[in-house]
């Protein structure tokens, strides 16, 4: 299986999400101290207190935004912000004064912390929720004005949420993926690398396949570079065809492809390597012969880095094209010293 990556798209999405948070906390924290003040020297007690026990919450993420990772405290921030607006309702009905008006806030938030689908039902229960509690204290007309208006609220914000979602899924598959091949790109290969080298633990380990197709230039030279074009997205879809669906296959560079095995030996490796040799030598190139060599090396936990092994596979992959090209060669048979 592909590591989990915490990829650029990743790191932006939630940097993004915690500056946002921070400033409104920073806001927030101001309003509060602001209506605290307010609602004192009006002799409002019971809605001071509110404010002031907000306040000391929302000073509680900040010090969160401040000290924790900045994924786990932005979602922290926002899941509290989501608890105050529900808490200020109820406590509004308690003391007999309207709270709906804070309501409008819940819908943005939402869109924060959950998918577009998931957010709309939550707007939709804290709205069924709101409208219950201000009928218990307002005319039947500004209830139905109040849902009128959160309704309306909740059909654009739930919009806004599907385009953006759309379109994030959207640029993130084609920041990862080759436009060629259709493949995982080399930034892509480069993060799960990253990925694995961080969160490795006692006794993982990781194939690699470095793939290179056989005579490329040849082919460029003879056909024309748009026969080469065509040769490279037809090779990776048949090697494609060929891995299962949780081993990702990476365009590594020009007319080399890569696999990464997570948890596989280089024996299982080497197998799949020599049956990604059969399959491209048996695929219709439409007249064209199309072989692949392919060097196969394992890494586990231990004393020698990630980026040894890959060396280890490259010089495989050359191994096995001196050996006379369309096969597959293991590093372990080259000796550590080569």
């Amino acid at each position: 299986m592909m590591p989990v990556r915490r990829d650029s798209f990743t790191i932006l999405r939630e940097t993004l999400r915690w500056r946002v948070a921070l400033v409104l906390c920073v806001l927030v924290a101001l309003l509060m101290l602001v209506l605290g003040t307010v609602n004192t020297r009006l002799g409002l007690a019971d809605t001071a207190l509110l404010a002031w026990m907000t306040l000391g919450v929302v000073v509680g993420c900040l010090t969160a935004l401040l000290v924790l990772p900045r994924g786990p405290a932005g979602t922290l921030f926002y899941t509290v912000v989501a608890a105050i607006l529900i808490v200020v309702v109820a406590y509004g009905v308690y003391h007999g004064r309207n709270m709906q008006h804070w309501a409008y806030i819940f819908p943005p938030v939402t869109i924060f912390l959950l998918r577009a689908n998931r957010a709309l039902a939550a707007m939709l229960a804290y709205g069924i929720y709101v409208t219950l509690a201000t009928a218990q204290l307002l005319p039947a007309i500004d209830v139905v004005r109040f849902a009128s208006g959160y309704g309306l609220l909740v059909c654009f914000m739930y919009t806004y949420a599907l385009i953006e979602q759309r379109a994030a899924a959207m640029l993130r598959f084609h920041s990862e993926r080759d436009a060629l091949s259709n493949c995982f790109n080399r930034r892509t290969f480069n993060e799960s690398l990253e990925q694995i080298k961080s969160t490795a633990a006692s006794g993982s380990r990781c194939t690699f396949l470095l793939i290179d197709i056989d005579h490329f230039k040849a082919i460029n030279d003879q056909h024309g570079h748009l026969v080469g074009d065509r040769i490279i997205t037809q090779v990776a879809a048949a090697l494609g065809r060929e891995l299962d669906s949780g081993t990702p296959l990476f365009r590594y560079g020009g007319e080399e492809f890569a696999v990464m095995r997570v948890g596989g030996d280089e024996r299982a490796g080497l197998e799949l390597a020599q049956r990604l040799c059969e399959t491209v030598g048996r695929t219709d190139f439409q007249g064209i012969r199309v072989t692949v060599s392919i060097g196969v090396a394992e890494w586990r936990n231990g004393p020698e880095s990630v980026d040894a092994v890959l060396g280890h596979a490259d010089r495989a992959l050359y191994d096995a094209k001196r050996a006379g090209r369309n096969r597959a060669s293991a590093g372990s048979m080259l000796g550590k010293a080569a």
